[in-house]
């Protein structure tokens, strides 16, 4: 009976460190998400700006007949 009690006694500690280590990681995981997501979003605004300024830059470019399409 000892035994059984003793046992019921651990599953119920290990099940509240289980749950509270699982809390902490969820903080902890949103505090990380918190502070990554501005970054990535700076990140992807100027990725889209150099996009922007690639296509800038070649769609002059793409315009300019070459020798080969002026021969014919």
């Amino acid at each position: 009976m000892l035994v059984l009690i003793s046992i019921i006694v651990i599953a119920v500690v290990a099940a509240l460190v289980y749950n509270n280590n699982k809390k902490k990681i969820t903080e902890t995981i949103e505090k990380v998400e918190a502070t990554i997501a501005p970054a990535v979003k700076e990140v992807k605004e100027v990725v889209a700006k150099a996009e922007a300024e690639i296509a800038k830059t070649k769609a002059p470019n793409a315009k300019k007949p070459t020798a080969k399409t002026t021969k014919k």
